[in-house]
């Protein structure tokens, strides 16, 4: 069913991995309180063997990877969203998220990884979209410990961060947990239509959504998470966040997790379509810290093209880019930037961007503006400059934050004012700057209080990234 209800606020999108995660934890909490009335029978040793082609494992005997004196360090979680069953690629993972828990400093950070980013495989076998990775190993070797290994191999590979745990969901999931809670409702922000939305016989239907409230059942909210040819992949991405925390809304309901029945049929849900390495214990664990004691700031990222064609638009996180088609055999691909067919592996900007968002997060609480003068007699230096900064989530304003100047000196520094020496924004930038660094009790040239002003001197050369890596 779907049909219209108009009268109800747009909700604000929440980065969703945590909706997902949440899921799980509050399903096991309540499995713990609930089957202690033994009412019911629950199943726990259900598909116990993570080598097995079965999935929802829950390893009773794994040995714990967090004990109590290293509990409140930082915890990377590799959520996958494979489609499974009669699929026609079932172990496609086409939602790739990487989420980074700091239980100390209370922030949870997200990084969304484009299904089609082309990628050396980690064990030579092949080249391919990194969304390959876990069904191409798992057509090869019959370990399933391997095919998670691979995938996240490449995962820390591109991002510098080791994955602690990893929560592999197939589409059955999705279904059946809608067709459980009955209903989800969804803010769709603008009209989209897709042409080309299989139909399930070989061809193509049109699907439409209008910009409205809906109530979709699980067939409809399918369709509106899986169409690939209404948006971007990126957007997709999104979409699928938006359905998680649409799912997690309808959960908040009081029936749904005071009811034993309810309960046991999303446990159910759970065991049969979710495989983790996470312990019942840390679960509950991270029940407590996440849920019970929830202050925690969230902050999602993405990997995109939006530079692509030197675009004016550029956005936070552009570090891809689509090549010409005829070189990989007129597929859509997506390549980090600096690299090619020959060079897959230069993953230096990435790695950067992402020792970014995941340890120095707080430079979005910060929020300290910047500004750019150009004091060299070449034009568009500083928007050059600008956009390779923005790429990195520092804060540069749209308006009045370029700035030219004819004056010529004889080399680039950093002013900066009102701020410590030591904080995150400051040392994030000296990461990437071999530049003097200036503190001063006011801003040097900013008509707009800039706390940090860059100045582009003559040894400043466009052709060169300033950036060190």
């Amino acid at each position: 069913m779907w049909f219209k209800k108009s009268n109800l606020k747009k909700s604000k999108l929440v980065p969703n991995i945590i909706w997902a995660l949440a899921l799980c934890l509050v399903f096991f909490m309540w499995f713990i309180l609930i089957k202690n009335t033994n009412i019911f029978y629950f199943n726990i040793d259900k598909n116990n063997n993570q080598d097995s082609d079965k999935t929802g494992s829950i390893d009773k005997k794994q040995t714990e990877k967090l004990t109590e004196d290293n509990w409140k360090s930082k915890i990377n979680i590799l959520l996958l969203w494979r489609w499974w069953g009669d699929h026609d690629a079932p172990n496609l993972t086409d939602t790739i998220i990487f989420a980074s828990i700091d239980l100390k400093k209370k922030v949870i950070s997200m990084l969304s990884v484009p299904r089609d980013i082309y990628v050396e495989y980690p064990d030579g076998y092949a080249d391919w979209k990194i969304n390959w990775i876990y069904a191409v190993t798992s057509s090869r070797n019959s370990s399933k410990k391997i095919w998670i290994e691979n995938i996240k191999n490449k995962l820390t590979e591109m991002t510098w961060e080791k994955i602690d745990y990893y929560i592999n969901v197939d589409f059955n999931w999705f279904k059946k947990i809608i067709d459980t809670i009955w209903w989800i409702e969804i803010t769709i922000p603008e009209n989209f239509v897709d042409y080309k939305y299989p139909d399930w016989n070989w061809w193509y239907k049109t699907l439409v959504f209008k910009q409205w409230t809906w109530v979709f059942d699980w067939e409809n909210s399918l369709k509106y998470a899986r169409s690939r040819h209404s948006t971007s992949d990126f957007d997709r991405s999104m979409r699928q966040q938006q359905v998680i925390k649409a799912i997690k809304d309808k959960l908040n309901w009081g029936y749904f997790l005071t009811s034993p029945w309810k309960v046991k049929e999303l446990y159910d849900v759970f065991i049969n379509h979710v495989d983790t390495d996470i312990s019942l214990k840390t679960i509950i664990k991270l029940a407590f810290n996440l849920n019970w004691k929830w202050d925690f700031k969230i902050y999602s990222y993405n990997l995109n093209d939006s530079c692509y064609y030197w675009s004016a638009t550029c956005t936070n996180g552009w570090f891809l880019y689509a090549p010409n088609r005829d070189l990989f055999w007129w597929m859509s691909v997506l390549l980090v930037e600096w690299t090619d067919i020959n060079n897959l592996n230069d993953y230096g900007k990435i790695n950067n961007y992402s020792d970014i968002i995941f340890n120095s997060s707080n430079i979005f609480s910060e929020n300290y503006k910047i500004n750019i003068f150009n004091w060299v007699k070449v034009r568009n230096l500083a928007s050059v400059l600008s956009n390779d900064i923005i790429k990195y989530w520092f804060y540069i304003p749209e308006i009045k934050s370029i700035w030219n100047a004819d004056k010529i000196y004889e080399k680039s520094v950093i002013y900066y004012n009102s701020i410590d020496e030591n904080s995150v924004t400051i040392k994030a930038l000296k990461k990437f700057f071999d530049w003097e660094f200036i503190k001063t009790d006011l801003p040097m040239f900013s008509l707009d209080n800039a706390q940090i002003e860059i100045i582009i001197w003559e040894d400043y050369n466009k052709t060169n990234d300033p950036f060190k890596f």
